[in-house]
């Protein structure tokens, strides 16, 4: 190797390590300024924050539970309620509108704030995806986001 080869390698190094510490360095002081606001009333928490109009009330679950599921325009069934398109995925199948997904068997909210239905799947709407793969016909119950879907 020659020795302006190994110059170049030391210094890309050397500046990649430089940015790293740089962001996280920026990002504890940032975290400290921002914890110091919060202690000096400057800034409010999330926590103080009004509640979010989208939220569903306990209240309303049950008034919810047996209604039936149409997509918007389309919307994907998944195993759980988050998205994973890692393989393997938790992707059950898609279903187009104006055809019904299913019927609600429950209502949850996951780690990301996002309202989520779990239905029982009428499985001769579930299609295949080009990307996320073959739908699963023996899915018994599968979840449902709220943004892409209508309840009637």
């Amino acid at each position: 190797m020659k020795p302006i080869t190994k110059k170049y390698i030391l210094a890309g190094v050397g500046l990649t390590v430089t940015g790293v510490i740089i962001y996280f360095a920026y990002k504890y002081i940032d975290r400290k300024i921002t914890e110091k606001k919060l202690r000096e009333g400057k800034i409010k928490s999330d926590k103080d924050a009004p509640p979010d109009e989208k939220i569903i009330k306990p209240a309303e679950i049950p008034q919810m539970i047996g209604k039936t599921v149409y997509p918007k325009v389309y919307v994907n069934v998944r195993s759980e309620n988050y998205v994973d398109n890692r393989w393997p995925n938790n992707f059950i199948g898609k279903v187009d509108a104006p055809n019904p997904v299913g019927k609600v068997l429950d209502v949850t909210i996951n780690g990301e704030g996002a309202v989520w239905y779990k239905v029982a799947p009428i499985t001769a709407n579930l299609k295949d995806d080009k990307t996320l793969g073959s739908a699963n016909k023996k899915a018994t119950t599968g979840y449902v986001r709220e943004d892409n879907i209508t309840l009637k």
